[in-house]
């Protein structure tokens, strides 16, 4: 009887009630596009196109000298949704060194964390970024709770007198007991 009632329905009517497969951009907790928000002195930021990247743009950043501290410069891109103590980040940004001759890399740190201090990291890593896009990432693990707007990526530019491009950047928040060893490495 089933049978013929679903041979029967609409087919718009099945598809409609099919449940929808999740999307790992359910578990964003920035607005995942070009949100970044480039700080520091010595430095100029610029959108401009990028094809290679989802979206199709990207932020510039011509820092002029390197900082006395590599986060002296750089680019920070907020989260809009809580993070739980226990919970497990992941940081996916796309970054090139466009002056970079092929085959070289440029040192530059990643990260999310809180947004006050004393500034607690949840995932660190230094990556090294060559002259064609790609994805980079960072993951670990709250130590502690963060409100909506505590928490935030960042990418530290005044290592060096440098050209970085950022293209979209997503943290993840995979939830709780989730191994950051099993994630993405660069």
């Amino acid at each position: 009887m089933f049978a013929l009632l679903l041979a029967a329905a609409p087919i718009g009517l099945i598809a409609a009630q099919a449940p929808q497969q999740p999307s790992i951009f359910d578990k964003a907790i920035n607005n995942p596009g070009l949100g970044w928000e480039v700080y520091g002195p010595n430095q100029k930021a610029k959108e401009v196109p990028a094809a290679e990247v989802p979206g199709g743009n990207a932020v510039r950043v011509q820092v002029a000298k390197a900082g006395a501290n590599p986060w002296d410069a750089g680019a920070n891109y907020p989260a809009v949704k809580p993070v739980a103590a226990g919970d497990t980040l992941l940081v996916m940004v796309f970054l090139r060194a466009p002056d970079v001759p092929a085959g070289s890399t440029v040192p530059i740190p990643i990260s999310a964390g809180a947004t006050e201090p004393p500034y607690t990291a949840v995932a660190t890593e230094t990556v090294q970024v060559g002259p064609t896009w790609k994805r980079y990432y960072a993951s670990g693990v709250a130590k502690e709770a963060h409100a909506a707007g505590k928490a935030r990526m960042s990418v530290q530019l005044a290592g060096a007198k440098q050209v970085i491009e950022m293209g979209p950047a997503f943290l993840l928040n995979l939830g709780q007991g989730v191994d950051p060893a099993t994630l993405p490495k660069n």
